[in-house]
């Protein structure tokens, strides 16, 4: 009898501790992401801010990371739209209005990474968030001469391409 009590006893201590260790595993989850990412701060503040992320996976982390981009985005072009509209040098003028198609371009990137989720199509995600990447970083090298890209866009657009940095990683992980 003393030897099933002892079993019994070594078997519930295995089950804790390794319950303990999934529940530590999946806790640490955001960290391991977020150290593959470039923009590590972003990528801690915008997953930890965000309600929906505590005890997701990959996919949701994924579903939670395209959401935001695409209302950061959005948001970006709005900023483009004002600054053109205020904006009263021609040189100016013209770097928004190409801004202003970097961003729809990287809308409209967004808005295919949803359906390639959804169908396990991790290559294709990556592709088209690489993509999306790539437009707010052309609209910043628009302004490698005066006059200056003004700070709150290039504020804006290190946000936005360390939101999509994180869909990078995740389908990086995700592929395998």
């Amino acid at each position: 009898m003393a030897f099933s009590y002892n079993f019994i006893i070594f078997l519930i201590v295995s089950l804790s501790s390794i319950s303990f260790m999934l529940t530590s595993v999946k806790g640490d989850l955001i960290d391991d992401v977020c150290s593959k990412a470039l923009k590590k701060k972003i990528c801690l503040s915008t997953l930890r801010a965000n309600p929906r992320s505590k005890g997701a996976n990959l996919e949701g982390l994924a579903t939670i990371s395209i959401d935001l981009s695409q209302k950061n985005a959005k948001s970006v072009r709005d900023l483009v739209n004002t600054l053109l509209k205020q904006a009263k040098d021609p040189k100016l003028k013209s770097r928004y209005v190409s801004c202003l198609e970097n961003y729809n371009d990287a809308i409209n990137n967004l808005g295919e990474l949803p359906g390639y989720l959804k169908s396990k199509d991790y290559g294709s995600l990556n592709i088209h968030a690489s993509a999306a990447s790539d437009d707010p970083s052309t609209c910043d090298d628009n302004f490698s001469g005066p006059p200056a890209e003004p700070p709150q866009l290039k504020a804006a657009s290190d946000n936005l391409q360390g939101i999509i940095g994180i869909i990078l990683v995740i389908s990086n992980l995700l592929k395998g």
